[in-house]
């Protein structure tokens, strides 16, 4: 799993990771609401089932490639889209593939369930307590 997630960063790098995951998540739910429909209740569901998994960093890259497919879906669903839909539609698909190449950041439950550990190596604590010597 290690090789597949890489490395989260943090501090200013994880900042701003964790500040476009809220970005795209709001834009998601916004989104859906530009191209009015009974279509789009599905792709408005879907839109915010990916939004709380991008904003919380849980699996975020497959919830980042699952908003990207239903991102391109609203190009199909919406019959007349707007120019103002397209900017934002196209806005939001860049930042998902940044996001599903960069992964959810330091600050996300994927860094917490698989970030690095630290393996500490040496003598035990009874060892310790007694002053004993290798």
């Amino acid at each position: 799993m290690q090789r597949l997630l890489g490395t989260f960063p943090n501090r200013s790098a994880g900042l701003a990771l964790l500040i476009l995951r809220l970005a795209v998540a709001a834009a998601l739910i916004s989104s859906a609401r530009l191209c009015p429909g009974p279509e789009t209740e599905v792709v408005l569901a879907l839109s915010r089932i990916a939004a709380v998994l991008i904003i919380v960093g849980w699996y975020t890259r497959l919830a980042a490639t699952s908003a990207l497919a239903v991102s391109l879906c609203t190009f199909w669903v919406c019959r007349e889209p707007g120019v103002d839909a397209l900017r934002i539609n196209a806005l939001i698909i860049a930042i998902l593939v940044a996001i599903g190449l960069l992964g959810a950041g330091a600050y996300s439950v994927d860094a917490r369930l698989y970030g690095r550990r630290r393996l500490v190596v040496g003598r035990q604590r009874s060892e310790l307590e007694r002053g004993e010597t290798p």
